[in-house]
């Protein structure tokens, strides 16, 4: 079976796949989980620059840069997924 690629989410793909409670969680890690490895700390002046991505395994990645530092990171964003969160994975995927 042929593994899936990463996609990259435009804005609009990422506001369909993530319902507010999921958002507001992105959010949150974004902001206060994202450790780089430059500084040795969560990133203290946050992230900027940030992609997010759709894995070949349907999680949600982010890869940006320390706002302090320049340095990239990344964060795989464990998000809970609710009952539709699969098909919104495959709409994504098949368009």
């Amino acid at each position: 079976m042929p593994q899936d690629e990463e996609i990259e989410l435009a804005s609009a793909q990422f506001d369909n796949l993530l319902n507010r409670e999921q958002k507001e969680a992105f959010n949150y890690l974004l902001k206060h989980t994202v450790f780089c490895p430059n500084c040795r700390n969560i990133c203290p002046q946050g992230v900027v620059d940030h992609i997010t991505v759709l894995t070949d395994a349907d999680e949600v990645l982010m890869k940006g840069k320390c706002a302090k530092c320049g340095s990239g990171v990344t964060r795989l964003m464990l998000i809970e997924e609710d009952a539709c969160f699969a098909d919104r994975v495959k709409e994504i995927r098949n368009n």
